[in-house]
């Protein structure tokens, strides 16, 4: 997760770095830009989750450079930073579907809630995003046929993607697909090739792989996330699945730091 700060006054962008604990947040990299033209280089260069701006600048106001976000990287979260209280400018903010609008100078405290709270939306995303992609991946692998067996398999595993936290057992499952368990049971196993519990175990696994080398969270998190509430029960299964406990896997395959990225 990549934070972008813009502001013309090098200090500020300096006082924002001393006030935030970035210890208790998340970002692998943190940009700064001094005008709009830069922020938009950098934007366009790599990618950035959340933008904090200010509105005066020259040669492009805050303003005008969300309008550019929102039209070329509308999934770029925005936040305004300014020593401007006009209603005009918050108006503009709200129309501009900013997160929040910040007075400066702006509390340690003021700054960890609305950036918590840009993170937590990105994790949300990610997480959607993250899931269909292996529910996508996984109904690839199904076998040709339009009938009503496969339609329901697909729902299942659709299921399964939306709700990997959750407990999920073939009666919840087959409830979910209008179906027999017994029945579920013996269609899944014919049209994916495994058990609907060793089809969820590879599924968790493997998405517990992909937070592991794409992201920061804790290992008990990530447990948690893919529907391990037994931590101990987790690295288990992990490691009798991969080979490595979670720790060795994320040190082996963890994504590497970028030299000349500042990084926190």
């Amino acid at each position: 997760m990549n934070l972008l700060i813009v502001d013309d006054e090098a200090i500020a962008i300096e006082g924002i770095k001393v006030n935030v604990n970035w210890d208790m947040l998340e970002f692998e990299h943190i940009y700064e830009a001094n005008s709009m033209q830069q922020a938009m280089s950098l934007l366009t260069a790599y990618d950035i989750d959340i933008m904090l701006c200010d509105i005066e600048m020259p040669n492009g106001s805050g303003l005008d450079l969300i309008e550019w976000v929102n039209a070329h990287y509308p999934e770029v979260i925005s936040i305004i930073l300014s020593c401007h209280g006009e209603f005009d400018f918050a108006r503009q903010a709200v129309s501009l579907a900013c997160l929040d609008y910040i007075l400066k100078p702006a509390t340690p405290d003021d700054l960890m809630k609305v950036l918590g709270r840009a993170a937590q939306q990105v994790h949300e995303r990610e997480k959607d995003a993250r899931y269909r992609k292996y529910g996508e991946d996984y109904m690839s692998r199904l076998a040709g046929g339009g009938d009503e067996d496969k339609d329901a398999v697909e729902k299942v595993c659709n299921f399964i993607a939306d709700h990997v936290e959750e407990d999920l057992s073939v009666e919840k499952l087959a409830e979910q697909a209008y179906l027999n368990p017994n029945y579920l049971t013996r269609v899944f196993k014919k049209r994916i090739g495994k058990t609907v519990t060793e089809y969820i175990t590879e599924y968790r696994l493997r998405l517990a792989e992909d937070l592991l080398r794409d992201t920061r969270l804790s290992i008990t998190m990530i447990s948690a996330k893919v529907g391990y509430q037994n931590y101990t029960y987790f690295i288990k299964q992990f490691k009798k699945f991969t080979g490595y406990a979670p720790r060795e896997y994320r040190q082996k395959y963890g994504a590497q730091k970028v030299d000349g990225i500042k990084l926190r």
